[in-house]
């Protein structure tokens, strides 16, 4: 059976050319249906690590209205840590907010000042099982509501736009990859029928003549591995082609660079063992009992 190998292999080649008329349309399709797979699943990889950090969204930071005392400040922290939709929270003295503010910015903006204009303030993380606009202005009021405390500070409209966003973010990609990977199943079923029926005559021929099914099989498996590979690898170059343009002009996508080239690998394994797959159980269900 080894020795038929190179023989079986140049016959799938030769089936390639032979057929390809029927196979270039459903090479073509193949192409276009990976790169949108391998694009809508970068993007839904994009929003799952978008709100992973959307966790930095929901911090509210508390000023004091005056700096407290050691007993005064654990006092408020044991009250704060209390409230129902507190994870955790940081007590910034006025020296260490002034450290902060030397590192962000030049100390010339402060030479007009005299002593630390900078208050004492708590950074509050929310609970992520409590991550919502609901839950912030919530804590912001029983904050407030204290009278030690004077301002109150969260992102409140960065919340309520991603919160208002953010199931259209996932709902997109996983849509479309759900689509595609239909379509592409159905491209490589239909392709492959056309495929076999152009060559019926010949597939029945030699299974009358004693033919064994990896005899037939292997060719017809070989040329949907090879047009799977094909497909889905031109599809993977043109998105890494697209993709360094736009991360050279966002350096922030660099991080995301390595998880498209992984879903680029699992759409060109997926469509190459599919596509051999859907012409395994094609050309079975034909010597069995015709197409």
């Amino acid at each position: 059976m080894l020795q038929r190998l190179p023989y079986l292999t140049a016959e799938a080649f030769r089936g390639l050319l032979r057929h390809r008329l029927v196979i270039i349309p459903s090479l073509a399709t193949t192409f276009l249906c990976s790169f949108l797979l391998i694009t809508s699943m970068n993007a839904l990889s994009f929003a799952v690590s978008l709100s992973m950090r959307s966790a930095s969204l929901y911090r509210i930071e508390a000023f004091f209205l005056n700096t407290p005392g050691p007993v005064e400040a654990d006092s408020i922290l044991e009250a704060v840590a209390s409230f129902e939709n507190v994870s955790s929270l940081v007590y910034v003295s006025d020296e260490q907010a002034l450290e902060e503010f030397k590192l962000s910015f030049p100390e010339d903006m402060l030479y007009l000042v005299e002593g630390n204009p900078l208050p004492a303030s708590l950074r509050i993380q929310i609970r992520a099982n409590s991550q919502n606009l609901e839950a912030v202005q919530k804590t912001s009021e029983l904050l407030l509501a204290m009278p030690e405390i004077s301002v109150v500070q969260a992102p409140t409209e960065w919340i309520k736009r991603w919160e208002d966003f953010k199931w259209h973010f996932f709902a997109i990609p996983i849509s479309v990859s759900a689509f595609m990977l239909v379509i592409l199943w159905l491209i490589m079923w239909n392709s492959m029928r056309l495929t076999l029926i152009s060559r019926k005559e010949l597939v029945s021929n030699i299974k009358y003549s004693g033919g064994t099914p990896f005899f037939i099989l292997f060719p017809f498996v070989l040329e949907g591995l090879l047009q799977g590979l094909a497909g889905s690898g031109l599809a993977a170059l043109l998105f890494h082609f697209i993709e360094k343009p736009i991360v050279e002009y966002f350096p922030i996508l660099l991080e995301f660079t390595q998880k498209s080239r992984l879903s680029s690998v699992f759409v060109l394994l997926f469509v190459a063992v599919s596509e051999a797959a859907a012409c395994f159980f094609t050309v079975r269900k034909f010597l069995a009992r015709g197409i």
